[in-house]
């Protein structure tokens, strides 16, 4: 079984089977808190002031900023970097050692309160509006989603689709010329039965109505033609604490019903060189690249 500095074999096998795994601490609750104020002063020219909960009116505050503050570098932790490379590669992430900025912010105060908890139908996405999509793409490495507070369950926590990086990575390897984001979204969407469901595209109107989103999508397993398991999983974390994700994942915002501000930012982790899925000596191989060969295998 494999095994990072940081990552146990256990963590790197979730990983490459559900397409993500949590880091406690990956910088310390302090520094994250610390970071927070810096991100409060940014809301708070925006409106919403701290010490008075009746100018949280805005569902959601998407600061589309990104940061590099002494409060933010110490948030850049050797722990942070090395379960990294536990997925990617020693010395394949071009981020490691230089200064990295952390942003965009969606800081989420009471998005979908007004409704009871559900699965979402909007805003599935796996990431990369800024480059176009092979199955070996340097451009992503890992998605980071850095927690900056504590998050519970329904309290704001991104919503993930397990096993969709597998998904992904099969239609990228159809996609020799590569594909856009929005594109390659909207045809995986439409193809496979799970995602039309999970993205509302019912082929009656009734058997919407008739779907606990909930049950369906969260306490069931669906395998499909191929095999792949999928499950709808709801991440919670503490301040400090970080997700990696697979580059192919499919996640999504979710309601925050917690009446707590939820602060996270999504950071990437590109590679110095696109993912090599024929590697000569197996070992070379990173927990990433696995991840993909096994996907198409």
């Amino acid at each position: 079984m494999l095994k990072g500095k940081v990552l146990s074999g256990t963590d790197i096998e979730q990983f490459m089977e559900h397409g993500w795994v949590r880091v406690p601490l990956a910088y310390s609750r302090k520094a994250a808190l610390a970071a927070q104020e810096v991100l409060w002063e940014q809301v708070e020219k925006r409106g919403a002031i701290r010490s008075a909960p009746s100018t949280w009116t805005q569902p959601m505050i998407q600061i589309n900023e990104n940061y590099d503050t002494p409060e933010f570098r110490a948030c850049d932790t050797e722990r942070l970097s090395d379960a990294i490379e536990d997925l990617v590669g020693i010395g394949r992430w071009i981020g490691r050692g230089t200064p990295n900025r952390w942003g965009w912010w969606p800081v989420n105060f009471a998005k979908g309160a007004q409704s009871e908890w559900d699965v979402p139908k909007d805003g599935w996405h796996w990431d990369g509006i800024h480059f176009r999509h092979h199955v070996n793409s340097p451009e992503q490495g890992l998605l980071c989603l850095c927690m900056f507070s504590d998050i519970g369950k329904h309290g704001g926590g991104t919503v993930i689709a397990e096993g969709s990086h597998k998904v992904v990575a099969r239609f990228l390897a159809t996609q020799p010329e590569g594909i856009e984001l929005g594109e390659g979204i909207r045809t995986v969407n439409q193809g496979h039965e799970w995602f039309r469901k999970l993205t509302g595209q019912y082929e009656r109107e009734s058997d919407a109505s008739n779907v606990n989103r909930v049950d369906y999508f969260m306490h069931h397993t669906f395998v499909d033609a191929d095999g792949i398991s999928l499950r709808v999983s709801e991440t919670t974390a503490e301040a400090g604490d970080v997700i990696l994700c697979h580059p192919f994942l499919y996640h999504a915002a979710s309601q925050n019903l917690s009446g707590v501000p939820r602060f996270m930012c999504n950071r990437t982790t590109p590679l110095h060189d696109r993912m090599n899925l024929n590697r000569s000596v197996v070992e070379d191989y990173s927990p990433l690249e696995l991840s993909i060969r096994n996907a198409l295998s």
